[in-house]
C-alpha cells in the first residue's frame, strides 16, 4: 500500500466513509444529553430538502370565528389570521482528519494504517462532538453568528428568535425565572411552579427532560435525598445510564458545557435538531507543500423550536 499513493489514499477515504455510515450521527452525539434524547424521541430529521432557511410554520393566535348561536343567527365565517413561520439559519460544522506522510510511512501496511485512521476518527469524533455540545448551549452568535442557535436563545423570555422578535410577539416567548438563590422545589421560583408553567396545564406537554450543570444536579439530590429515586434500564423512560435522577415526568441530567447556575426545562416534542449534511466526508486531498493527507467531515444543521412556551429556565441558581 505504501508504494501506491493514489490506493492508499483512497483506501483511507472509503474506510473513514464506513465510519461514518454505522450512524453517524448516533456516534457523534452519544452520551450528549440534550442530543441523545432529542434522536431518542425521533426529534433529528436527517437529509431535509435544501433552501436558503429552515421554515417551520407557527400557530399563535386562535380563531375567532367561533361561538354559540340559535335559530337564524348571522354565524362568524371570517378569515382568519393567527399563522406566521419561523426562519432559522443553516448551520455548518467541519472537523479535519490529517494523516501526515511520516505516520504513513511509519504505518505501512494495510492494517497499522487502518488503526491509525481508527485513532484519527475516534479524535476528529471527541472533537466535533465537544463542538456541537457546547455551542448547543450557546445563543448562536458565538463565531461571528456561525454557531448553532443553542438554548441561551431559545429557551429565553426576550431577543429575536426564529426571526421573530419577542417583544412584540409575547407568544414566542419561554418561561423564564430569575431566581438568584439557592435551588427549592417549592415556592414561585421553585421547579415545581416552572414544570407547571411550561406544561401550561394538564396534557401531555410537560417538559421530559431537565439539563443543568453539576452543581445544581446535586443540589436537587441532595433536596431528594430522603427518597431518592434513579431511573433504570426497565423504564421507559430512561435513555441512557440507570443513574439518572428524575423529576416527575422528566428525565434530569447535568452537563459540563450548561451555563453555571441555569437549569432548562425541556419538552423535547416541541424541538428539532433539522440536519441537512448528516455528516459526509470529503475525500483525502495532498496540499501541493505538504507532506501530508486530509479529510474533512462536514455537517449542515440546526436546532429548531416551533413552541418555545413549552420550554423553560430557572437562571441565577447559586449551589
Amino acid at each position: 500500500m505504501a508504494g501506491n499513493a493514489n490506493y492508499a489514499t483512497a483506501l483511507l477515504t472509503m474506510t473513514l466513509e464506513k465510519f461514518l455510515e454505522k450512524k453517524a450521527a448516533d456516534a457523534i452525539f452519544e452520551d450528549l444529553a440534550l442530543y441523545e434524547v432529542l434522536n431518542a424521541k425521533g426529534r433529528v430529521k436527517r437529509n431535509l430538502d435544501g433552501g436558503s432557511k429552515i421554515v417551520t410554520p407557527l400557530m399563535y393566535g386562535k380563531s375567532t370565528a367561533v361561538g354559540s348561536y340559535s335559530g337564524y343567527d348571522l354565524l362568524d365565517v371570517s378569515p382568519q389570521e393567527g399563522f406566521t413561520n419561523a426562519e432559522f439559519e443553516w448551520k455548518q460544522y467541519h472537523v479535519a482528519v490529517s494523516i501526515s506522510g511520516e505516520e504513513e510511512l511509519k504505518n505501512a501496511g494495510e492494517m497499522a494504517m487502518l488503526n491509525l485512521l481508527e485513532n484519527k476518527w475516534m479524535q476528529a469524533r471527541l472533537t466535533l462532538r465537544d463542538e456541537l455540545n457546547t455551542d448547543a448551549f450557546g445563543d448562536g452568535t458565538g463565531n461571528e453568528s456561525k454557531d448553532i442557535t443553542g438554548l441561551a436563545l431559545m429557551v429565553d423570555s426576550a431577543g429575536t428568535y426564529g426571526n421573530i422578535p419577542r417583544a412584540t410577539n409575547s407568544w414566542w416567548a419561554a418561561q423564564e425565572t430569575a431566581v438568584s438563590a439557592a435551588l427549592q422545589i417549592e415556592g414561585a421560583n421553585g421547579m415545581r411552579r416552572m414544570y407547571n408553567d411550561c406544561a401550561l396545564g394538564k396534557g401531555k406537554m410537560t417538559p421530559d427532560l431537565i439539563l443543568t450543570d453539576q452543581d445544581e444536579y446535586e443540589a436537587y439530590e441532595g433536596l431528594m435525598a430522603p427518597y431518592i429515586r434513579y431511573t433504570t434500564g426497565s423504564e421507559g423512560n430512561a435513555v441512557f445510564s440507570n443513574d439518572n435522577l428524575r423529576f416527575r415526568k422528566s428525565t434530569m441530567f447535568w452537563d459540563e458545557a450548561c451555563t453555571a447556575g441555569v437549569m432548562y426545562f425541556l419538552n423535547t416534542n416541541v424541538m428539532t435538531l433539522a440536519m441537512r449534511r448528516d455528516f459526509s466526508v470529503r475525500p483525502f486531498q495532498t496540499p501541493p507543500n505538504q507532506d501530508a493527507k486530509t479529510a474533512l467531515i462536514l455537517w449542515m444543521g440546526q436546532l429548531c423550536a416551533m413552541n418555545c412556551r413549552h420550554l423553560g429556565k430557572l437562571t441565577g441558581l447559586t449551589d
